[in-house]
């Protein structure tokens, strides 16, 4: 059988790939597209959407028993609704576990609203559902005002690079519609704004987690006897990997897009791979989340 920790691993990647993603695809919805292509796409992500919110409701449900196993060392643990009460009331796991309650039942409550209501509340929800995350665990090793500097810039990063990874599938559709009569000029236009607001987003991404490798670590991530460390390392590469296919593709690809053959294709491709390294980054944060940094 699985160990809690493992299990307890998938648990943490899959909460944290579905409130990434609904927090960067729903901030791109409202700042991004013209609204002629907002209404669409807020359509053409409604399965990828519900199905993010499903994970993240039945991973949280999940979890405090979860995080109760692993604690325990014992699957029996799940069962002991007195050992259960005492981690959702007197640990700093409980805490954010409540409150990731609450985020997920006010995003639930997110197709109660009118219409044009809904993006906001999802992106509203889903940022509180990534502030949580910051409640316990490594943004939560400091007391104090640095224990608040620490919890703000964790949950700076995470906006910052939610919005990078949530965006991506939105500019996959956009990009099909680079053809399209009719929509290609406002499928340009948010595309043009996204590589503008992206220089910003990779910015935020890449100084909040050099503070965040600081305040965790306290020196250069050097230390390879740890496991914390060397899975940091390649964190680390496969972010530098994410800004160069970034940066290709808004300086080579994209002005190449009318002139030359293949450039769209390439850069649907290139999408793609800094789709699926950004999840391999997520996979690894979920990993060196549960261990010691030093």
């Amino acid at each position: 059988m699985t160990e809690p920790g493992t299990a307890l691993l998938m648990s943490r990647f899959a909460f944290d790939a579905a409130a990434l993603f609904l927090w960067g695809s729903s901030a791109y919805l409202l700042s991004m597209p013209p609204s002629e292509l907002r209404d669409w796409l807020w359509q053409r992500l409604s399965g990828a959407r519900w199905c993010a919110i499903g994970t993240a409701t039945v991973v949280t449900l999940a979890s405090l028993p979860l995080r109760t196993a692993e604690l325990s060392g014992s699957w029996s643990a799940m069962r002991d609704t007195a050992l259960l009460a005492r981690v959702a009331t007197q640990t700093t796991l409980g805490c954010a576990w409540l409150c990731q309650m609450i985020a997920v039942a006010l995003l639930l409550a997110t197709s109660l609203p009118p219409r044009r209501c809904r993006a906001p509340a999802v992106a509203l929800s889903s940022a509180l559902m990534l502030g949580s995350l910051t409640l316990s665990g490594h943004a939560a090793m400091h007391a104090g005002a640095l224990g608040w500097l620490h919890q703000g810039n964790d949950w700076l990063h995470l906006l910052a690079g939610g919005f990078w990874f949530g965006a991506l599938l939105p500019v996959l559709l956009l990009l099909g519609q680079l053809g399209t009569r009719g929509a290609q000029r406002p499928a340009a236009l948010a595309l043009t704004r996204f590589s503008q607001w992206g220089h910003i987003a990779v910015a935020v991404v890449l100084l909040s987690g050099a503070v965040n490798t600081g305040l965790i670590v306290g020196d250069w991530p050097d230390d390879w006897s740890m496991t914390y460390q060397r899975l940091l390392g390649i964190k680390v590469a496969l972010v530098l990997v994410m800004v160069l296919v970034a940066l290709y593709n808004r300086y080579r690809l994209v002005p190449r897009l009318a002139a030359t053959p293949g450039a769209l294709i390439r850069l649907k491709r290139a999408t793609l791979l800094e789709l699926t390294v950004a999840t391999a980054v997520i996979a690894l944060v979920a990993a060196f989340g549960m261990m010691q940094p030093r």
